[in-house]
Order: structure tokens, then C-alpha cells, then sequence
């Protein structure tokens, strides 16, 4: 089988790993320079800093086992119930795929099931064909931007789907220099977290604020640096400034967490071989993404064999 998968976060790069051992030929698309969606790392001087999910918790014992063998691979470290990241948290997902299958910086924006195949489209208008199914990991907010001909119950689902943003700003710096104390008194931000102390650096330090719901929502059809512009000009009102010697990266999860989730696992169109999955089924987090994508895996593997 051919198989392409849009989005390269957790539940694309889980429903490859899955199915690639079945020794289908499989394509991963994903818009932006690498892997990991909410498990995202940026790289600033040979340092690593995870913009989007820090670590996370669960109780799951199928995910329990998978991040287990993570920290086997030295991949994740655990810390009382805290899975920690070792080496930037997009490793997660890149350790699970082989990079001569991924396509990134492709921005898929139409896809077509013609004679039994799938054929898509980028932004760039270059064409891939001939794949026998499509798997779809985006939000579903993008699935319904695509130029796509879906049934119209999973239409129907996929608009039921609702989502908070959140905006977030990187800070940075080679001197080791700490945030203005009177900011954790401010509820402008959900979390704040000190990615330095995280990794133990001692000669870099770099924190990550991520603004909560009421002034992301607010804000996020603006650019990353219109909505960072009126962060600080909020800050400021307040007093709050940031040391000169910080550097800032803004960065604006549009589609950061669905309000509502489907209570499914997974969508599956049987006539167009289409799945659905992703961190809006049953649960919006990042084990909802292994738990959706490993579900819609489990029943491919059965339906074509």
C-alpha cells in the first residue's frame, strides 16, 4: 500500500511507525521545517528550547509503555510522574519516523480521490500521486481549508470541533539572567517555564511564556509580532519590563488545544480510504494524539490485511 499522512506532530509520526512496519510505502507532509507540531524545539546556539509542550503526565498504560521505551532511547527522562525531554522534545517524534519519508515545507492544499487513488497538491502546485489512502493529522480547522471532497458526516464532525489559541514568547539570553519577579502575579500568562533549569544550563538562560486563552483568542488573527508588540505594551502598563539582554522569539499556536473534543477515536471514510485522527478525539492533549493515531493504525493494519 501507498500511503501519505498530512502533519508531521505526534499522531502522523505514530501512525507511521505503526504502519510502516507492515512494510507499506508511506509519505509524510508537514508545512513547516521538521517534526513534533506541539512537541516543537527550537534551536538557539547548539541549545535546546521546546516552545510548545514542555513534558507532560499520563496514566494511560499503552502510552505509559510507548514514552517508557522513550526513555530507554534516552529520548525522555522521568521525574516523579513528569516525562522530561533530554535532548529537545521534538526527538519524540522524529525518533519514530526515517527522514527520506518526510516532506517538509510542504504545505498541502488540495487532494483528490480519483479511480481509487489519491492524488495531492502544494502550495507550490506540485503534484504527488498514486497513494491507495490518506491519513489526515492537521486541526481540523485545516482539514476544512483543504481543497477536499469530504463525506459529509466527517464535514459534519470536523466542524463541531472548536479551538483555544495561545500565543507564546521564547526569551533568551547568554548571560544568566532571570525574569521580573512581579510577572507571576500578572494572569496574563497560563504557564511560564524556565527551559534552562529544565536541560541544566548554566551558561544560557531561556524561558517560555505562554499567554493564556482570553488574550490569545483575542489576539490571534494578528501576526506573531503585532500580538507580541501588544504583550509588552500590556507588561509595561503593569510596570513590567524585561532585561535589555533578553532576545524574543514570538510564536502563535493558532490551534493550540480543540474546547471540544469527538467522542471517537478516529474518522474513517471506507469508500475514499480516509482517516482522520488527531488531539480532538475523546481527549485534547498529547496522549489523545497517540491514543487517536494508535487506534486508527490498529484498524488500517486489520482492513487491509
Amino acid at each position: 500500500m501507498n500511503i501519505a499522512i498530512i502533519g508531521a506532530g505526534l499522531s502522523g509520526c505514530v501512525l507511521y511507525n505503526n504502519l510502516i512496519k507492515k512494510n507499506h510505502k508511506i509519505t509524510i507532509f508537514e508545512k513547516s521545517r521538521g517534526t513534533g507540531g506541539r512537541l516543537s524545539t527550537k534551536y538557539i546556539h547548539n541549545r535546546f528550547c521546546d516552545h510548545g509542550t514542555p513534558y507532560f503526565e499520563t496514566n494511560n498504560e499503552n502510552f505509559i509503555k510507548f514514552c517508557d521505551n522513550l526513555i530507554k532511547k534516552e529520548i525522555l527522562r522521568k521525574e516523579k510522574n513528569r516525562y522530561i525531554p533530554t535532548n529537545g522534545i521534538n526527538k519524540i517524534c522524529s525518533s519514530l519516523i526515517n527522514k527520506k519519508d518526510l516532506k517538509t515545507e510542504t504545505k498541502i492544499v488540495a487532494c483528490e480521490y480519483k479511480n481509487s487513488k489519491w492524488c495531492l497538491k502544494d502550495s507550490n502546485n506540485k503534484t504527488y500521486d498514486n497513494f491507495d489512502i490518506l491519513l489526515l493529522t492537521i486541526p481540523s480547522y485545516q482539514i476544512l481549508e483543504l481543497k477536499i471532497d469530504l463525506n459529509p458526516q466527517i464535514k459534519r464532525e470536523l466542524k463541531k470541533v472548536n479551538y483555544d489559541s495561545i500565543f507564546t514568547m521564547i526569551l533568551h539570553s547568554n548571560k544568566n539572567i532571570s525574569l521580573h519577579k512581579a510577572l507571576k502575579n500578572t494572569n496574563i500568562f497560563k504557564k511560564i517555564i524556565n527551559n534552562s533549569n529544565k536541560y541544566n544550563y548554566t551558561d544560557f538562560s531561556s524561558f517560555v511564556l505562554h499567554s493564556n486563552e482570553k488574550f490569545s483568542n483575542k489576539n490571534n488573527t494578528k501576526t506573531k509580532e503585532e500580538i507580541e508588540k501588544k504583550l509588552l505594551n500590556k507588561l509595561e502598563k503593569l510596570n513590567i519590563t524585561f532585561d535589555k539582554n533578553f532576545k524574543i522569539i514570538p510564536h502563535l499556536w493558532k490551534y493550540a488545544f480543540a474546547k471540544n473534543v469527538l467522542e471517537k477515536e478516529f474518522l474513517y471514510d471506507e469508500k475514499q480510504s480516509l482517516g482522520v485522527c488527531g488531539d480532538y478525539f475523546l481527549i485534547n492533549n498529547i496522549e489523545g494524539a497517540f491514543l487517536s493515531s494508535s487506534k486508527l493504525s490498529e484498524y488500517i493494519k486489520i482492513s487491509i490485511s
